[in-house]
């Protein structure tokens, strides 16, 4: 079985619109996951297992992969752009008492240790994590599809069965339907 680069239909919807389309998708898509990963980042942080913060980051991550993996490098930096923008925005903007990436309360002793630092590690972690991205190796972020499954959904296709499968019913079965 052998791989080879997806093209036309094979790929994703976001990877076959025009590059301006792409860096704009890669655009909203930081945005988005800049704002979600920001409230969702201290979910557990009070009771120290901060399982908000690694699945913050992880969505962050996956979404850059797709970014870079759409557009490039560029995409990719439009991305981080975008998310950083976002994430450091909500974190600083002056609003009533609240905030969303809170850092440092003061006295480590009343605080539990995630709770304090929680904000500070999903600022600046969310760029590492994109920074990281960016060096990887680029074969990681191509989309390929096995030969055998292209020439099969090709067959199906041209034969007009991709769509309309048989159900196994009998015409008997289908006049009662």
């Amino acid at each position: 079985m052998t791989s080879s680069p997806a093209s036309g239909r094979d790929l994703p919807w976001s990877h076959r619109q025009s590059y301006p389309t792409r860096m704009t998708i890669s655009l909203l898509a930081g945005a988005a996951v800049g704002v979600i990963g920001t409230l969702a980042h201290r979910l557990g942080a009070s009771a120290n297992i901060p399982y908000g913060l690694v699945l913050a980051l992880l969505v962050i991550a996956l979404s850059a992969w797709c970014a870079r993996s759409r557009a490039g490098a560029l995409g990719l930096g439009v991305h981080v752009a975008a998310s950083s923008i976002v994430a450091w925005g909500l974190a600083v903007a002056p609003r009533g008492s609240g905030a969303l990436a809170p850092v440092g309360f003061g006295d480590p002793l009343a605080v539990p240790f995630w709770s304090e630092h929680v904000g500070m590690i999903w600022l600046y972690g969310m760029i590492v994590v994109q920074v990281i991205l960016l060096f990887l190796p680029k074969r990681w972020f191509r989309i390929t599809v096995d030969d055998d499954i292209r020439q099969a959904a090709h067959a199906a296709a041209a034969s007009g069965t991709a769509d309309d499968t048989d159900t196994g019913n009998t015409a008997q079965d289908k006049e009662v339907q």
